[in-house]
């Protein structure tokens, strides 16, 4: 009995829903010669390629942003058999560049019924299977060593044959492997107030101090940013300066300005209304630039869920959201981890934060535990030390490390983030009013990304006692 023959796989990607619906009835209407999986998340399909070939990766609305076009053209770049199809709403097509990079070879117009977009796949699966034959196509040519035993038998019958000494292969030259992105924190609160500033900052310290590694934070809030005021920078660029050359490339080195506690600044703009103009596409490319430069990116977001922080949701390893002891945070908070289901944000590294927590106040960590349906992974008390730090524009963790609030971010962050190998962060002994004043003082230091020399920790200037 013959063997039948192995199901063509296509892999569809997306997390919405206008697409998933007519897919499921498109797919009733195939054989079992197709095998049809959707998935939600990017890093499920990275590990699907690892594993074996995908005949066609079909890329729904979700995907249609800078930063996923650019995650399927790597993937495509990989994995030239794949046949890569295109689902998406007429008016928010994206760029042409972007889709011929992605390597699309087909475009399905949503909304679409069940039998277009069964007849898009059946085309797809045509292309693919012509793009085996292609790739499979052998040309016969006589074994080389075939010919080689032949022509000895006959020499043999008169002659000895010397054997030659075998070849010296030269070894080939080691070629650099694509950098690795950063590792990117995304912090976010659905209520503002809560601290998302005062987390990536000392988050940015910590992370600085504790692994040598080069660390920037990327002011999101492009309108009201707080983070060049809790530092006390004085920036000469920030992100609205930002300039995209023909392919959507970006420089990101002169954007940036160091801070005296071991990392960089993308500062938000100062007038509100100077990023009007960049849209999500240049911010994310802005962001893709940053990663590639860095060992580690903290985005300090508004308090709000509009495409630029959604995507910096998509491209983080971890998402830290905070709240604090009071009705609306906590009724808010509700609403943007329901608001994150609903979307399909993959929430894998999501982390729950209680900032400002204190006694007295008819609320407790686990009221709001009980709300919310899930503990919180890291508490942070109400510390006035907070408010003393943003005023000498240093992070709690330095000008005030013996703070309870100091201790817990300590204890607590590197269980949160265990892949950054906080290992080494020990935090200086408390300053004096005097030191702190001159630390606030201190010339910053320059150099920013990757190539810029490596920080030693903590720096012989930087000591106090």
């Amino acid at each position: 009995m013959p063997d039948s023959p192995t199901p063509a796989f296509v892999v569809v990607l997306d997390r919405s829903d206008a697409l998933v619906r007519s897919l499921i009835k498109a797919v009733e209407g195939l054989d079992d010669t197709v095998d049809v999986n959707l998935f939600t998340k990017a890093a499920e399909v990275d590990s699907l390629f690892a594993t074996g070939p995908v005949d066609v990766l079909m890329v729904g609305p979700s995907e249609m942003t800078v930063t996923g076009l650019r995650r399927v053209a790597k993937w495509h770049a990989a994995h030239p058999g794949t046949v890569v199809m295109v689902a998406c709403e007429a008016d928010s097509l994206p760029d042409p560049q972007l889709l011929m990079k992605a390597g699309a070879e087909q475009l399905l117009k949503l909304p679409a019924g069940p039998a277009a977009v069964r007849r898009a796949l059946l085309t797809a699966l045509g292309v693919s299977e012509h793009l085996k034959d292609e790739l499979t196509t052998v040309v016969e040519v006589p074994s080389p060593r075939a010919e080689e035993e032949t022509v000895e038998e006959d020499l043999e019958e008169d002659f000895e044959v010397e054997e030659e000494p075998e070849p010296v292969v030269e070894p080939e030259p080691l070629v650099d492997a694509e950098p690795e992105p950063a590792l990117t924190i995304t912090v976010s609160s659905a209520t503002g107030g809560c601290g998302k500033t005062f987390l990536a900052t000392n988050l940015a310290y910590m992370l600085a101090t504790g692994t040598g590694k080069r660390v920037a934070i990327i002011d999101l809030d492009l309108q009201f940013g707080e983070v060049v005021a809790t530092l006390q920078l004085k920036p000469q660029r920030t992100i609205a300066d930002v300039e995209l050359d023909d392919e959507g490339n970006v420089d990101i080195s002169a954007l940036m300005t160091p801070h005296k506690g071991g990392f960089d600044v993308l500062a938000a703009p100062p007038d509100p209304v100077a990023a009007e103009g960049m849209g999500p596409a240049t911010i994310a490319a802005v962001i893709d630039a940053v990663r590639m430069q860095y060992d580690f990116v903290l985005i300090d977001t508004p308090p709000s869920l509009n495409e630029v922080v959604l995507g910096a949701f998509d491209i983080s390893d971890h998402l830290l959201v905070l709240a604090t002891l009071d009705i609306p945070s906590v009724r808010n908070m509700r609403v943007f981890l329901t608001t994150l289901d609903r979307l399909q944000i993959p929430t894998d590294g999501l982390h729950l934060i209680l900032n400002k927590a204190e006694k007295g106040v008819e609320l407790t960590a686990d009221d709001i535990q009980r709300v919310l349906g899930r503990g919180w992974d890291l508490e942070l008390p109400y510390d006035r030390e907070v408010s003393r730090s943003v005023n000498l524009g240093l992070p709690v963790s330095e000008a005030a490390p013996r703070a309870e609030v100091s201790r817990r971010l300590v204890a607590g962050v590197p269980m949160l983030l265990p892949e950054a190998g906080i290992v080494g962060f020990a935090p200086a002994q408390e300053m004096t009013f005097l030191a702190r004043i001159l630390s606030a003082l201190r010339p910053r230091k320059e150099g920013a990304g990757k190539d810029a020399p490596p920080r030693t920790t903590p720096l012989p200037e930087e000591k106090t006692s």
